[in-house]
């Protein structure tokens, strides 16, 4: 293997333990725990963040059943930066991202309905096996 072959992959190796810390911070705590609805704003006053606040608002008992976090981050911060380069989300516009309990990207989406989330996840096994616990 050539020296610069090594060093290459030595770096591509080595670069997710730089930005782990931040990234762990942020989902560790809820992995195999929560699902969690990840968005990306350019302003607290985006109108999909606030639909999706006054959803989630409305919808308190559903949003807590399904074991569902959200975390909102913004435009022009650190946790912004690297989370969308992380999940390779565009820095123009809302998005939201679905996390599974196990971390996987379950939906990508520039619209934020909380009940198309919930039909969502309400067809997937783990969420099945679950429903005999709700409380809603």
């Amino acid at each position: 293997m050539s020296h610069r072959l090594a060093v290459t992959l030595l770096l591509a190796l080595i670069n997710p333990v730089f930005t782990m810390p931040l990234q762990a911070s942020l989902l560790k705590e809820h992995l195999w725990k929560n699902r969690v609805i990840i968005t990306f704003s350019s302003s607290v006053e985006e109108p999909e963040l606030l639909a999706l606040q006054k959803q989630i608002d409305e919808k308190t008992c559903a949003f807590t059943d399904r074991n569902f976090v959200h975390i909102d981050l913004l435009q022009g911060t650190e946790e912004f930066d690297e989370m969308s380069q992380h999940f390779a989300v565009s820095n123009t516009g809302f998005q939201l991202l679905l996390l599974g309990k196990d971390g996987g990207v379950k939906l990508r989406s520039s619209t934020a309905l909380l009940e198309d989330i919930f039909s969502l996840i309400d067809t997937m096994p783990m969420r099945r096996r679950e429903m005999k616990d709700d409380q809603c």
